[in-house]
């Protein structure tokens, strides 16, 4: 072909057919109508309500300055969204560490099993140096998917700082997964320098025991051996160290070690 029939294909009065424009980016339009799914939103409110009562007990104004149905609402459409991994409470100490923290974790397809919760409500961890606690915060992950429903959330989501955790125990919160039907885990973190000593004063069936605080002045302390490693057998006199949490049911032990 000559140059010539290049110029006339191309800007004679009979150009070459050229294929259609690109698809324009289909934009998310906010939509006033949207309603957050049944099992998001109770999902959302389970976590909610959790958490509300742990920053109730410890003093802490956790969802300031948003509101506590601003957060369920987001977590809400996250869970709607499949992008929400977990919600974490931090409690933040003077150097800007990490002593203690509570892990919400969001499961795809329920739990299989019987889910039996010793505390029988939340697991508040007894907390003997709160006045070392300066300042808190809640921690989102999240699987990247904001960009498709960020114009249904409430609250500005931005990246936090990494703060060093101290060391520490960590355990499970029975008690999230019992009221969601293993659809939710918890994990909760205490730092070593609240751990307690205790002394066993009487062994039971099924692996349960008590045991007193003698530093605290505390009496039966409930002990099982599922919160213990594996072989730990309780007698009467032994000593042990473990961390303590306030549950409806009194105060129970957890992270036992034998001391």
């Amino acid at each position: 072909m000559k140059f010539t029939d290049i110029l006339n294909r191309l800007f004679g009065d009979n150009p070459a057919p050229v294929g259609p424009p690109a698809p324009p980016v289909p934009q998310p339009k906010r939509d006033p109508n949207y309603t957050i799914p049944d099992d998001c939103l109770m999902q959302s409110k389970k976590v909610v309500s959790q958490l509300d009562l742990i920053g109730r007990s410890y003093g802490l104004p956790i969802w300031a300055p948003q509101s506590k149905e601003d957060h369920q609402h987001d977590w809400g459409v996250m869970l709607a969204h499949d992008d929400l991994q977990s919600v974490s409470l931090e409690l933040i100490a003077a150097d800007k560490t990490v002593p203690y923290w509570f892990k919400f974790h969001f499961a795809r397809k329920k739990a299989k099993g019987r889910v039996i919760d010793s505390a029988n409500g939340v697991e508040l961890p007894v907390l003997f140096d709160h006045a070392s606690v300066t300042s808190h915060r809640l921690i989102i992950q999240q699987r990247g998917r904001e960009s498709v429903y960020r114009h249904l959330l409430k609250i500005g989501w931005g990246p936090a700082e990494t703060l060093r955790k101290r060391r520490g125990n960590t355990f499970a919160s029975e008690h999230a997964s019992k009221i969601t039907g293993g659809r939710q885990t918890a994990k909760i973190h205490v730092s070593a320098e609240a751990r307690q000593r205790l002394v066993v004063t009487q062994t039971g069936n099924d692996g349960y025991a008590f045991g007193d605080v003698p530093a605290r002045g505390w009496k039966g302390v409930f002990l099982h051996k599922k919160f213990a490693p594996p072989g730990l057998q309780f007698r009467i006199g032994q000593q042990i160290t473990a961390l303590l949490v306030q549950v409806p049911r009194g105060v129970q032990a957890r992270a036992i070690q034998q001391a």
